[in-house]
């Protein structure tokens, strides 16, 4: 009985013992670091067009447009060669079209099929892209590919006949274009911030479904018409102030 009562004192003392000693502190797994920063720019866009009415090419002319162009994107680097681009912009995008044989309500009377016609049309458009980068991000140097939705909510419209502006007209939020129209794009982007890029518009810039009314009769000017947008893009994209996990990954001087 002695034996057994030592034996329980025994056990007894070393549980207490145990329970007064403080539990190991778990510590967190270390989560990996993102680095989030934000760039502004704008850009130069040479655009083209592949436009066929009724099966048959049109002549277009080149466009370029330097106004008005603003994006904001924000990246997330997740580690130095692989990461995701996403943010919004604001650019002119649109086409010029020669003797494309096309008639709206706004310019019956005003040229007939001897003139030489020559349209220009754009809208402003607001666009959200998300892209894939790859590539060397201490260097500021890698490849990125994606897509974008854009709104178009303002069309503007100029005839020119042999030479001479004839009318112009502007819409907000216009059934003419393709209100909502998505693109794919890819580029470059070489130290400094210079960004080179293609983007190619994935529906028609003028709407096939569009309807007006023209002497009373229901037309739809642009049924038989491709309309398909895409360009090549210029420009510099800032790197905005330090933001969060990239205090001691960069220094202060480089900010492109």
């Amino acid at each position: 009985m002695k034996y057994q009562l030592t034996l329980f004192f025994l056990v007894l003392s070393l549980f207490l013992q145990a329970q007064d000693e403080p539990e190991p502190e778990l510590l967190p797994a270390p989560r990996p670091e993102v680095n989030i920063y934000s760039t502004s720019g704008g850009e130069l866009i040479f655009s083209f067009a592949d436009i066929e009415n009724d099966g048959g090419s049109i002549g277009i002319n080149p466009r370029f447009t330097g106004f008005f162009h603003i994006g904001e994107f924000w990246h997330f680097d997740f580690t130095n060669n692989f990461g995701l681009i996403t943010g919004f912009a604001l650019r002119n995008v649109g086409m010029i079209t020669k003797d494309d044989g096309i008639l709206t309500k706004e310019h019956v009377g005003l040229f007939d099929e001897n003139d030489e016609v020559k349209i220009k049309r754009r809208s402003y458009s607001f666009g959200v892209p998300l892209a894939l980068k790859f590539g060397n991000f201490n260097r500021r140097t890698f490849f990125f590919a994606g897509a974008e939705a854009e709104l178009m909510f303002q069309y503007k419209e100029k005839l020119f006949v042999n030479g001479k502006k004839e009318d112009k007209f502007n819409e907000w939020f216009s059934d003419r274009t393709n209100i909502l129209n998505p693109s794919v794009f890819g580029g470059i982007q070489f130290p400094g911030g210079i960004n080179l890029k293609f983007k190619y518009y994935l529906l028609d810039f003028l709407d096939p479904d569009y309807s007006e009314r023209i002497n009373g009769d229901l037309v739809q000017p642009y049924r038989s018409l491709t309309s398909n947008i895409f360009y090549i893009s210029l420009s510099v994209n800032l790197r905005n102030k330090f933001e969060r996990g990239d205090r001691g990954r960069y220094n202060d001087d480089d900010r492109t």
